[in-house]
């Protein structure tokens, strides 16, 4: 297995639709070995609530490649059952008692906070050295999933921390109410791609959707933080609100890492995410930025087939910030003082409150 295995969550709110998901994307005929990296077979971690696991039951067409986590939900035991599921997993690959795989599948609990799984994976020495966190997928329900959103602080981090979602149940919605739902989805998280489960999206236009390496920004494709509308003004649900930077200019990476972490050392600004493509100065290719509350995780180079050269000297730069509470003035003053030269993508009232 050489270099890093990638490692997805699936996340969605309690009765989404996680595993009907899982399930059909794991037995269409259409899955090939590309799919799922040089290997050909992805490792499916099942987490399910409670004593008794029965979830696994109904994940087909994987046998031994799926491992069930009894201890309880998966955010509070990542520093126990799966470090040592995975740490397990490697070893047995490496000795040969299982075969070599290329991708690790997490679905989390239905009350799961995606959260510590990005945490375990970047900063556990075993794991981090060998695994890397590839995104999240979050289901949301067609149906029920804009009630979720306006009254469950999980759900609405689950949104929020999505590199794609995929709302589920739509031939039992209104056409009125899936467009209500995709609009509350813009607001939480304007930069993921959103898919129809009931167009059938494959595993591998999902997981190439949810890559911090190849969903963050493609520019050429349309999507990601260059697409149309994904850099704009302001936007508010309930008290989770967005806002973006962009910079043309190269930024010094000291200064940029100085000046995030200390928003994010800063609680009173409830900064939720962060999450964006930066050029820094004398490097030869754009950088995957990626934060959680007080957390900013390895910055990454991303390879130029995937954010290409631009031609002369204008590199643009963009950084999207989501963040809870009434803060965002206070907070765009903060970024504009300790990253000069940057545009914001503010409303001409600079109020946050819709």
């Amino acid at each position: 297995m050489s270099g890093k295995i990638p490692v997805t969550v699936i996340s969605g709110f309690l009765g989404s639709g996680k595993t009907t998901l899982l399930n059909r994307l794991l037995s269409a005929k259409d899955v090939s070995p590309a799919d799922s990296g040089a290997a050909g077979r992805t490792i499916v971690i099942v987490n399910e609530l409670g004593a008794v696991g029965l979830d696994h039951l109904q994940v087909r067409h994987i046998a031994d490649s799926v491992v069930l986590l009894e201890s309880g939900c998966i955010c509070c035991s990542v520093r126990g059952a799966l470090v040592d599921t995975l740490r397990d997993l490697f070893l047995d690959a490496l000795h040969k008692k299982i075969p070599s795989f290329s991708r690790v599948i997490i679905e989390t609990t239905g009350i799961a906070d995606p959260a510590p799984v990005m945490y375990t994976l970047s900063y556990e020495h075993f794991l981090s050295d060998r695994y890397v966190y590839d995104g999240c997928i979050s289901v949301i329900d067609g149906v029920y999933g804009a009630e979720q959103l306006r009254r469950d602080p999980v759900a609405v981090q689950q949104a929020v921390l999505a590199d794609a979602l995929v709302i589920s149940k739509t031939d039992l919605a209104t056409a009125q109410g899936i467009a209500a739902l995709q609009q509350q989805l813009s607001t939480l998280n304007p930069q993921a791609l959103q898919h129809f489960a009931g167009d059938r999206p494959g595993l591998a236009d999902l997981l190439r959707s949810s890559s911090l390496r190849t969903g963050v920004a493609q520019p050429s494709a349309g999507q990601g933080l260059w697409a149309t509308g994904a850099v704009r003004q302001p936007f508010a649900h309930g008290d989770v609100k967005t806002f973006a930077m962009t910079w043309g200019t190269p930024l010094q990476r000291s200064s940029f890492i100085r000046a995030i972490s200390r928003v994010q050392a800063d609680t009173s600004l409830e900064l939720l995410r962060v999450k964006g493509v930066l050029w820094f100065q004398g490097d030869d290719s754009a950088s995957a930025i990626h934060g959680v509350h007080n957390q900013l995780y390895p910055v990454e180079a991303l390879n130029n087939d995937i954010v290409p050269v631009p031609a002369g000297d204008q590199r643009e730069s963009a950084l999207v910030l989501i963040f809870r509470g009434n803060s965002g003035d206070r907070l765009a003053v903060e970024m504009a003082d300790l990253l000069p030269g940057g545009q914001l993508r503010l409303s001409s009232s600079h109020n946050f409150v819709q």
